[in-house]
């Protein structure tokens, strides 16, 4: 039974990635990130859940023991990067033969993801471990967060401008990673794959396909960085909150997510989501999110 670790907090795919892989008979231990829950553990099936501190490295190395493949996410904004590293190196010392990694975020104006390096990507260069890297583009999950708390006010927008993004699907990137942890290192070592979705969109292609589904205008408001941060405080956003999201919107402004590859075809040996299917599949949620105005 192959026995993979997952590890760098709460992915937004995580539970479909362990869905997948427990159908597989994978046994997946999963590590939270709370040092109030250091060492407990609790089980579900194949699926083990375990407390960890990521400022006590013996925590951290145990947590990693056993572990035939590791899977780390990095790239959270809200917690310091050295924790990334922390846990590379744990899994280093415990003897863990293959990690893959899965960077989000990041970027310099005129760089593209697949040129994009992260500070764990070179870390884990320096070390004596079989390693995949995966950058996906930004997520429909991600865009469609802001949207929705804000399309009902008629106040969706941003300072992306006509900047495009190759949107993906979460559930693609989920299925992308559980294939290469189930074919493991002989396939995959030394790899990277940027998953996108099959073609590059601007916000507003989202707004007119959405107002098209919802037989309602649906606008996104083009401004500039600093009236884009009034509407968000206006909306009580935290400051972390807007800066991360403003840093997203340079991002596509500056065409880091607007790259299109066919990695996920090679993974899944299926198509990538499309923004149009992605739309109609969650049509009654947005339906019922504007109905009645």
């Amino acid at each position: 039974m192959i026995r993979v670790t997952v590890a760098g907090g709460m992915w937004t795919a995580a539970d479909k990635l362990f869905n997948i892989l427990s159908g597989q008979g994978v046994r997946v231990r999963a590590l939270i990130e709370d040092p109030l829950m250091k060492g407990i553990s609790r089980k579900k099936g194949s699926l083990e859940f375990i407390g960890v501190n990521l400022e006590d490295p013996l925590s951290l190395r145990v947590a990693f023991q056993d572990t035939d493949r590791a899977f780390l996410v990095c790239g959270n904004s809200a917690r310091p990067p050295r924790y990334d590293l922390a846990l590379i190196d744990a899994a280093v010392r415990a003897g863990v033969p293959y990690l893959v990694n899965l960077s989000e975020g990041g970027g310099y104006p005129g760089q593209s993801a697949r040129e994009w390096q992260s500070e764990t990507d070179i870390h884990l260069a320096r070390q004596s471990i079989q390693t995949t890297r995966i950058h996906p583009s930004l997520s429909f999950d991600a865009v469609f967060t802001v949207a929705s708390r804000f399309i009902p006010m008629a106040l969706w927008g941003g300072s992306a401008g006509s900047g495009q993004a190759a949107l993906v699907d979460s559930r693609d990137v989920a299925a992308a990673a559980a294939r290469i942890l189930l074919e493991g290192a002989e396939r995959h070592a030394d790899k990277r794959y940027t998953l996108t979705g099959p073609a590059a969109v601007t916000m507003g292609y989202l707004a007119d396909y959405l107002s098209e589904t919802l037989a309602r205008k649906v606008r996104y408001f083009r401004r500039t960085r600093d009236e884009q941060r009034g509407v968000y405080l206006n909306a009580g956003l935290c400051s972390t909150g807007i800066d991360r999201l403003l840093g997203q919107d340079a991002l596509i402004c500056n065409g880091f997510y607007a790259e299109i590859t066919a990695d996920i075809v090679k993974l899944t040996h299926r198509p990538a989501t499309t923004a149009v299917d992605w739309i109609e599949e969650h049509a009654e949620k947005f339906v019922a999110l504007v109905g009645g105005q």
